[in-house]
């Protein structure tokens, strides 16, 4: 028969020093664990106190979804690099900041509010921006955009233009010969002024309408002016000039001595260029402005690692109307010369559609490049090549300008008549002829449908009743959105 053998459990002998921490244990109540304060053995072997009465809280720094990719991030791409200057210095906003003022400015929008109409100055060679359109416009004095309309309203046929073999046969093979004779006898012109432009000097060879003064009442308020000159001050010791030495734009060029530089231009000659070219770009930006555009342009300088052009002038209108800029220019970029004239023919570019309104190579772009070649007469000379690469057409009155910028986001229409704008690249060696478009919007649908309505209420005129009917418009596509 078997027996079961008993299991001893052997208990280790109690030292008098356990049994003081016994009790000095019991003693202390406080210090045992409860429920609110329980001992969790980690993975690792460790023991620590639990408390499920607390909640681990996020640090400001880090947001709640992390690993998430942030679609409010106010940084740049990785491979852009942005020169903002101390006016231009981001916050550093955390994600749950970001978050909650992102939400607020959504509640704190008013859903009855219209989106701002952009007016543009159509007709000429140069886009020009209007804050208001053309007032006192009447169809009666204006016999083109009275039939234009009176077609578009039904009260008159439209005519068909019938074929005529005639005047619209194919082109001769001689006209090719014409083309190519009169491309020759644009670079001859061409050849000739630039030989004109070395025999006589810039005062002499500028038209006097560019010798004229610029209006500045574009200009920030005093205050910011002053705030602009304080942020120049360390970059205005630049345009000072000393005797026995060439000035600080000119002693950036390789063929001038080292013993005859200018004493702030040495940092930059006896180091290497592209180590020094972003520091250069702020010293040169902060000089012109300084001394040729009253310290009165905020324009961010943004480095750009491809690009088809060496540089570009960014423009663009915000949402409340306002005019912003900003210049683009390559990384490539291999000399002290070539980002002189690159970066002042962008802030003459940037001041004329900030302060004049203009969106082209006008003269107001003009009159800058002018003031500069007199401020700094060794400074280059601003190319006047570039043409605008988009055309705006009006889609009534069919009166159309260029502009160098693509304002095709924004609620566009002409001053003249007041209807919508088209925005096409284009080609300024081709000039198409234009035409107005009879393509039906649903604004124009609604003009036709309500402009006969309005009668005496909407005024006597064509501009007050096109100013009533936008400002309709826009009220009943605010409130669908």
């Amino acid at each position: 028969m078997e027996t079961r053998k008993l299991t001893v459990k052997r208990h280790l002998p109690v030292t008098k020093g356990d049994v003081l921490a016994k009790k000095k244990s019991h003693r202390k109540l406080d210090e045992m664990p409860t429920h609110s304060k329980r001992l969790v053995v980690t993975r690792s072997g460790r023991v620590v106190v639990s408390r499920s009465d607390q909640q681990f809280v996020f640090p400001a720094s880090q947001s709640e979804g992390d690993g998430e990719e942030d679609s409010n991030d106010l940084s740049l791409d990785a491979d852009d690099e942005e020169y903002w200057g101390h006016a231009f210095e981001q916050p550093k906003w955390t994600g749950r900041k970001r978050r909650s003022s992102c939400k607020s400015s959504s509640t704190n929008a008013s859903p009855e509010a219209v989106p701002s109409l952009v007016y543009l100055e159509l007709g000429n060679k140069v886009l020009i921006v209007r804050d208001e359109p053309q007032p006192n416009i009447v169809l009666g004095n204006d016999e083109e955009l009275k039939t234009k309309m009176h077609k578009f309203l039904g009260l008159m046929p439209s005519r068909r233009k019938l074929y005529n073999p005639a005047v619209d046969s194919d082109m001769d093979p001689q006209d090719d010969e014409k083309i190519v004779s009169r491309e020759e006898n644009q670079a001859e012109i061409r050849d000739d002024f630039v030989r004109q432009a070395n025999v006589y000097s810039l005062e002499e060879c500028t038209p006097d309408f560019v010798k004229e003064p610029i209006d500045l009442s574009g200009l920030p308020s005093k205050k910011q002016l002053a705030a602009n000159c304080r942020r120049h001050k360390s970059s205005v010791a630049c345009l000072e000039r000393h005797k026995g030495f060439y000035g600080f734009v000119q002693s950036l060029s390789p063929a001038i001595s080292l013993n005859r530089c200018h004493p702030l231009a040495l940092t930059y000659r006896q180091t290497n260029f592209h180590q020094r070219k972003v520091a250069l770009a702020k010293v040169l930006f902060n000089m012109f402005n300084h001394a040729i555009f009253h310290c009165g342009l905020q324009v961010p300088i943004i480095w750009k690692h491809s690009m088809t052009t060496r540089w570009k002038c960014q423009l663009a209108i915000d949402t409340s109307g306002k005019r912003t800029a900003e210049i683009l220019l390559l990384r490539r970029i291999a000399t002290a010369a070539e980002l002189i004239q690159l970066l002042l023919h962008g802030m003459c570019h940037a001041a004329s559609f900030v302060f004049n309104r203009e969106l082209s190579h006008g003269d107001n772009c003009r009159r800058w490049a002018y003031q500069a070649r007199m401020a700094l007469p060794e400074a280059p000379t601003i190319e006047e090549n570039c043409f605008g690469s988009f055309k705006y057409t009006c889609t009534m009155c069919t009166r159309c300008s260029y502009g160098v910028a693509d304002l095709s986001t924004q609620l566009l229409r002409c001053s003249h008549c007041q209807f919508e704008v088209s925005v096409k690249p284009c080609n300024i060696k081709i000039h198409d002829g234009a035409r107005s478009d009879p393509t039906l919007t649903p604004f124009k649908c609604f003009i036709r449908d309500n402009y006969l309505k309005l009668g005496e209420e909407g005024g006597t005129t064509h501009s007050s009743k096109m100013a009533l009917l936008n400002e309709e418009f826009m009220k009943m596509n605010s409130t669908k959105a």
